[in-house]
C-alpha cells in the first residue's frame, strides 16, 4: 500500500474533437483558434507515407510555437506495427511539453505496448 499523495488532475472537457493532418499545418491555427476541446494533430491515416517524416516536423513545431489555450492537445501516431510508431512517439514526447495524450490506433495494441519513463518520469502513457 503506498501512501504517495497524488495531485488530482484538472477536470476537461470532451465535447468535440477535431482532427487535423500533420502534413498540413496551415490548417493548425485555424484549429487552435476553434471551438473544439480536444485537437488530434494525425500523423497516421491522414499523412501519405513519403509525408511521415515532415509532418512529424510540422507536428513539433505547431505544439511549440501556437497558442492552443486551454485544448486537450493529443497526437495519433502510426500503427505500432510501422517503423514510423517509435520516431512518432519519441521525437513528440521528447520536443513538446504540450503534448497531453497520444492516441495509439491499433484496438489491440494496448497488450503489446511497453513503455519507459526514461527522461520523463513525470509523463505517464
Amino acid at each position: 500500500m503506498s501512501f504517495t499523495l497524488i495531485q488530482q488532475a484538472t477536470p476537461r472537457l470532451h465535447r468535440s474533437e477535431l482532427a487535423v493532418p500533420g502534413s498540413n499545418p496551415s490548417l493548425f491555427e485555424k484549429a487552435a483558434k476553434g471551438a473544439a476541446d480536444i485537437i488530434f494533430l494525425d500523423l497516421e491515416d491522414a499523412v501519405a507515407p513519403d509525408d511521415k517524416e515532415q509532418a512529424r516536423k510540422n507536428i513539433i513545431q505547431g505544439l511549440n510555437d501556437l497558442d492552443w489555450g486551454s485544448k486537450t492537445m493529443m497526437i495519433r501516431i502510426n500503427g505500432l506495427d510501422t517503423h514510423y510508431a517509435y520516431r512518432d512517439v519519441v521525437d513528440v514526447v521528447e520536443n513538446c511539453p504540450r503534448l497531453d495524450m497520444i492516441l495509439i490506433p491499433d484496438r489491440r495494441a494496448a497488450g503489446r505496448l511497453r513503455h519507459r519513463h526514461a527522461g520523463h518520469p513525470d509523463r505517464a502513457v
